[in-house]
């Protein structure tokens, strides 16, 4: 078992070679002695603008490492530090047989050291800029997140290299993007890192959603031919018809839409002749056409990859290695029963996978009908993680590791990742990753990258911090809860201690101090309601966009979605994200004070007491407990009558289906002014994230009334509603799962007594939670079972156990894994 805190060695500073294609031929190159340059870099003398950019950084960095200035001259390459591509120097680069105009082999380059000469030749200017920037890192240098906070720099008078490798990536595309795009204050260092650390493709496969942007290029030809949108409900579905989701589709069955889209695809190439690749993904979620001739071409995926192979065909009948991209994604993630065009790359989610395959499953079934495969990875999405310790998969760094390796292994040679700008709880799993999806091995070196990390950001408070990025790495799952935030807090104050006399070490803590201040204030939020849940949002996002410059947390995302997502909170006009500081009273650029930071740490462990209670995070991929043949220890009871923001988890046998509810408003009679009851449910199936359904016509006037909410999708469903606290009774249908969360970002908020079964996994030792923060050791064979809270009231809220709870055994939905670990 992987311990969950790192330990930092003294490392010495030395030019370290790691590389499959060894060096024990090359002859050493000293580069600076004394903090004198000893050669020149040297270009080509008609070198171009980006081959000059990589050699004159290569210059400054290596003249901060060496105390010194290295000269950039153009010169024919005989002697000095030769930066170039292949076309530049072809005598240099006649035995590394680049193929530049391959898309797939753009980025090889080689380093190899003489005795008086260092070539860093590659086949590409992108090539040639990961020369550069492998060059540095092997002398020391680091990018480790945006900005220059993070860059690593180091002091070597004396500098030497030996070396002689060829190099290329693992993967061919290499991408890790901010799901809700760059600010003003973020994009160029998000840009420089990305430079820096080889998470740049040189070949650009496209893959996103296309069927809308195909629509509005050829605008008039969809207006004159309504037939090539999908048929839904006997109607077709034009553009400025469709539902707020944007679920456009072909019909796909159409020859001239086939056609059409075809013709587009060669005119882009044509417009855009540098260009790689064009999408043929179909746009988000359903809405697929129901026509007969349709149905007739077989599955989804059948029809979506139909289109891309006629697009694919006609490409490549006027164009040499143009590709099409798609995804094996959501309604068409299912294999297809036909072949894949070879220029065809489908990229395969790793989530809203749908037909009851396994990821594996579904690889292993596109490769079989010739598929090239990439992976569609989620590394970091607001949504699901916001920003919150080991929540997101980028900061697991068990996942990350060997996800990459696996993928690769399984075939995949293209590799995007939808992330975000949340460098405090994500930022070492984003760095492994961008050097793992280059070299393979890095997943063995992790602990070593890890070590090497600590060291070099935190200096003299490597070890306190090796304790905090082990308490916030996914791999051990932590929870967020108070007991976590005091043990944060705790290594915090010790390495901003360590490192008083290191100013660079104390800013990166400092950076850190505030993402855990951050992820406080979160858990005060999301477990608050009412007004306090109100004001506890405007708190967080005050403090999410005054910090937003660290890039710990991605302030934009926050400030835009969670007032989508959460009604029980909104933003007054003038404070929306889009709003200028200079007339929006939320926004507030003053830089934290050294004493606010040390307050931050002080009170942070006297709120957050540490008790030992050990806490474990569990997914919200719930399905039904049948499997474990479950008995309840009693009969439960659920009150129906509650007030505020309420959420319950169901199930649904099969699709489509319904939600019958007999619903009250107004039961307190005095509050009936507060507005009529919303509901809304979602489907974990629904790959927009939107509710599938929404009901807000039950007025609080103390009258019951029936309402149905209907779904479109199989599986779990989460059902939210909110009555501005005049107090609701909603009546669930008899024999329908019904479950409750109860941990401390959702706690069991329920009027009047209640009792609830919750399940105690195989091998759990004791279960542990608040209020009172309670830990009651679990006595030999009772775990693997059902126990009981009976007669209670107030809050709950479960730390040590799946935090989930339900009056019976058949209504109660369990974490996916825990279900799977414990019916084997």
């Amino acid at each position: 078992m992987r311990s969950t805190s790192y330990c930092a060695a003294t490392l010495l500073l030395l030019a370290m070679i790691t590389s499959s294609a060894g060096c024990a031929q090359a002859e050493g190159t000293a580069l600076a002695t004394g903090g004198q340059a000893l050669l020149p870099i040297v270009v080509a003398a008609d070198a171009s603008e980006r081959v000059q950019a990589a050699a004159n950084d290569l210059a400054a960095y290596l003249g901060r490492i060496a105390g010194t200035q290295f000269e950039v001259t153009a010169a024919d390459g005989s002697a000095g530090i030769v930066v170039g591509t292949a076309a530049d120097f072809p005598e240099l680069a006649a035995d590394a047989n680049f193929e530049p105009d391959n898309p797939l082999k753009r980025e090889e380059y080689i380093l190899r050291s003489e005795a008086d000469r260092l070539l860093v030749i590659g086949a590409t200017e992108i090539a040639v800029e990961h020369a550069v920037w492998d060059l540095l890192y092997r002398l020391g240098y680091r990018q480790y997140f945006p900005g220059d906070r993070w860059e690593i720099v180091p002091s070597m008078p004396e500098m030497s290299i030996e070396i002689d490798v060829r190099e290329a990536p693992a993967y061919h595309a290499r991408r890790i993007w901010y799901g809700y795009g760059a600010w003003d204050y973020n994009a160029e260092p998000y840009a420089q890192w990305c430079l820096r650390n080889r998470a740049r493709s040189g070949m650009e496969l496209s893959t996103g959603h296309s069927y809308g942007k195909t629509i509005r290029a050829n605008a008039d030809e969809f207006a004159a031919h309504p037939e090539y949108y999908g048929l839904n409900d006997g109607e077709r579905r034009l553009a400025g018809e469709v539902d707020g989701r944007g679920n456009i589709k072909f019909c796909i069955s159409n020859d001239g839409l086939r056609e059409l889209v075809a013709d587009y695809a060669v005119r882009y190439f044509e417009e855009n002749p540098d260009a790689d690749s064009i999408s043929m993904d179909p746009s988000d979620g359903g809405g697929w056409c129901e026509c007969d001739q349709c149905a007739a071409m077989g599955s989804i995926s059948d029809r979506a990859l139909t289109l891309a192979n006629q697009v694919a065909e006609a490409i490549n009948e006027q164009f040499d290695n143009k590709y099409v991209g798609m995804y094996a994604y959501s309604f068409h993630s299912p294999p297809p029963s036909i072949r894949v065009h070879p220029n065809v790359i489908i990229s395969v989610t790793t989530a809203f996978l749908r037909g009851g395959f396994s990821l594996d499953e579904i690889i292993e079934g596109w490769q079989a009908q010739g598929a090239t495969t990439g992976i569609r990875e989620y590394l970091g999405v607001n949504v699901w993680d916001r920003d919150l310790p080991g929540r997101g998969r980028g900061s697991n760094l068990d996942y990350v590791t060997t996800t990459i390796p696996r993928f690769h292994a399984q075939g995949a040679r293209y590799y995007t990742s939808e992330s975000s700008d949340n460098w405090g709880p994500n930022g070492l799993g984003y760095f492994i990753a961008a050097r793992t999806l280059w070299d393979l091995g890095e997943a063995e070196r992790r602990d070593d990258l890890t070590t090497r990390f600590l060291a070099d950001c935190f200096g003299p408070a490597a070890e306190p911090m090796g304790v905090y990025y082990g308490l916030i790495d996914g791999s051990g799952k932590p929870l967020l809860c108070r007991d976590l935030l005091g043990q944060m807090y705790q290594a915090l104050a010790q390495a901003r201690e360590a490192a008083a006399a290191d100013t660079p070490a104390l800013a990166r803590i400092d950076d850190l101090v505030l993402y855990t201040r951050y992820a406080e204030m979160y858990l005060a939020y999301s477990s608050a309601a009412g007004g306090e849940r109100q004001q506890a949002f405007e708190d967080l996002i005050r403090h999410a966009y005054r910090m937003r410059t660290t890039m710990m947390v991605h302030t934009k995302a926050l400030y835009r979605d969670l007032v989508n997502r959460d009604k029980a909170i909104s933003i007054p006009e003038g404070a929306e994200w889009s709003a200028p500081e200079e007339t929006n009273p939320w926004k507030d650029s003053t830089p934290f004070t050294d004493a606010e930071l040390a307050a931050f740490v002080s009170e942070g462990i006297e709120a957050n007491p540490v008790v030992g209670v050990k806490a474990v995070q569990f997914s919200d991929e719930l399905v039904p407990a049948t499997l474990l043949a479950l008995e309840a220890p009693v009969e439960g009871t659920l009150n129906v009558s509650v007030r505020h923001r309420q959420v319950r988890y169901t199930w649904f046998d099969e699709a489509p289906a319904e939600l019958p509810l007999t619903v009250t408003g107004g039961l307190i009679a005095h509050y009936r002014d507060r507005g009529n009851v919303k509901f809304e449910l979602y489907a974990a199936a629904e790959v927009t994230l939107d509710p599938v359904d929404t009901d807000a016509s039950v007025p609080p006037d103390g009258e019951a009334r029936e309402i149905s909410l209907q779904t479109p999708n199989s599986g779990l469903h989460r059902l939210e509603w909110i009555d501005g606290g005049d107090m609701t009774a909603v009546i669930w249908p008899e024999g329908m799962p019904i479950t409750v969360r109860a941990d401390l970002e959702q706690p069991l908020a329920l009027q009047g007594r209640w009792t609830l079964v919750f399940y105690v996994p195989l091998g759990t030792e004791a279960v542990g939670g608040e209020p009172g923060y309670f830990n009651i050791p679990v006595p030999e064979g009772q775990d693997g079972k059902l126990w009981a809270f009976t007669n209670c009231r107030g809050a709950l809220m479960l730390m040590s156990v799946p935090p989930y709870l339900a009056p019976t055994a058949d209504a109660l939905l369990l974490p996916r894994e825990v279900v799977e670990a414990d019916a084997n």
